[in-house]
């Protein structure tokens, strides 16, 4: 093989050295924005949890928790739902809420374990895991009142 030759082949090989760490840097990068894309915040974690599973996190934190349990088709519930609308927000930061529609099929167990017969209904939790129990309709100010307590102010 002449010099020329292989002078050829010796700059071949550093330029496919290259080209290969190049490739396994843009492999590297596009692995990591991956990885980092499907990581889920713990907010979005609980909110692409069943109602049951978001309870359980909630009770295990110790977090006051309001459970809303309703439909989408009753005249009470949607009046109840715009009530929620209405004023949760206020609330959003110190109460957690599970929202459940009774009519979803991976909510039947903890309907039985909640023993929700009649809707709307809602439970508030406190931090102690004590609960109260309101059926029907509440009006804005006993809701507010209500999760004003969880949130720690009487």
């Amino acid at each position: 093989m002449s010099a020329n030759e292989n002078q050829k082949q010796t700059t071949f090989q550093k330029k496919g050295w290259k080209n290969w760490l190049i490739l396994a840097g843009i492999l590297l990068v596009v692995a990591v924005v991956f990885v980092l894309k499907n990581q889920s915040s713990p907010v979005d974690t609980a909110a692409n949890l069943s109602p049951e599973e978001q309870l359980d996190i909630y009770l295990e934190d110790k977090e006051p928790i309001f459970l809303f349990f309703h439909s989408d088709n009753c005249h009470s519930c949607i009046v109840m739902m715009e009530t929620v609308d209405d004023v949760f927000p206020e609330f959003k930061d110190r109460v957690k809420m599970v929202d459940v529609n009774v009519y979803d099929p991976q909510n039947q167990d903890l309907l039985r374990k909640a023993q929700i017969y009649s809707i709307p209904t809602q439970i508030f939790i406190d931090q102690e895991a004590k609960g109260k129990v309101a059926m029907g309709v509440m009006s804005a100010e006993e809701l507010r009142e209500q999760l004003q307590i969880l949130a720690g102010g009487e």
